[in-house]
């Protein structure tokens, strides 16, 4: 083997290496698919030809895909009552509708086999999987149980035992742009905002734009007349009196005017002390 030979032994090995890292990975993002097989890897040894048998050298070597479809999965429980699982050997018959005619699924009579049972009641009572496919079965006898044809046709129940339940909660979510852009319109009246359409940040530099003949502006009212007349109370004015009065020094003297003002008498006696 030359140098050219060893490393394209090489590569293939690692070509090898990366096609079971790329099995190992889908079965990690596929841990939660409903009725998914994992894949696994065989390695395969190239054995190069040679007419010499002691002078054979060692091939390299490929990766195939090794399906694991008849493993039997993993069951868990289910909330709704018409998911299925199978345990042991077996796989539900489908069929992929082709078309919609006049609200009826139309076709194709190509029969499919899967594991995946998580089948619910649509609207036109056919029991559909995740991946959009099917379920197919045979009439069953309502009183011995057994099967009364051998050729599985798409099943279809009567859905009126459902009863309708009208909404009475919704949740949504949306995103709202920062600037909305809407439609200009052609009736608006110019100058508002949606006769050029959307919210403009040149909308808001002013006040919004009245529509139609705007109110005057409030001012001051002047009112123009004749002086006030009829019984108007003349203003007030101060008035002063004089006259005289005269002060005696004792409590018996009159004064001489009208006006008198009488100064009540005081004595002050001296302190008493009392000898010891």
């Amino acid at each position: 083997m030359g140098i050219f030979d060893a490393m394209n032994t090489s590569v293939g090995g690692l070509q090898a290496q990366s096609f079971a890292l790329q099995n190992i990975s889908g079965n990690i993002a596929n841990s939660s698919t409903t009725g998914y097989k994992g894949i696994g890897t065989s390695f395969v040894d190239l054995i190069p030809d040679s007419s010499v048998p002691s002078k054979q050298v060692a091939g390299g070597v490929t990766a195939n895909a090794k399906a694991t479809i008849t493993t039997q999965g993993t069951i868990s429980s289910s909330t709704v009552a018409t998911n299925m699982a199978i345990t042991g050997d077996g796989f539900f018959s489908i069929q992929k509708a082709s078309g919609v005619v006049d609200n009826v699924p139309v076709f194709t009579g190509v029969t499919y086999y899967t594991r995946r049972g998580d089948f619910q009641l649509n609207a036109n009572g056919n029991l559909v999987n995740g991946a959009g496919y099917y379920l197919m079965g045979v009439t069953v006898d309502p009183k011995t149980g057994n099967p009364t044809g051998s050729v599985a046709n798409v099943l279809q129940f009567q859905n009126n035992f459902i009863p309708a339940q009208a909404t009475t909660s919704i949740q949504y979510a949306a995103n709202l742009p920062t600037q909305p852009n809407t439609v200009a319109k052609t009736t608006a009246a110019a100058g508002t905002l949606l006769a050029a359409g959307g919210l403009n940040p040149s909308d808001f530099t002013a006040n919004p734009l009245p529509v139609g003949t705007p109110p005057a502006p409030y001012a001051n009212a002047t009112v123009s007349g004749a002086a006030a007349t009829g019984n108007i109370r003349s203003a007030y004015s101060s008035t002063t009196a004089t006259g005289t009065v005269a002060l005696q020094n004792n409590s018996s003297a009159v004064a001489s005017t009208t006006t008198s003002l009488t100064t009540p008498s005081a004595r002050i006696s001296p302190p008493a002390f009392s000898p010891r």
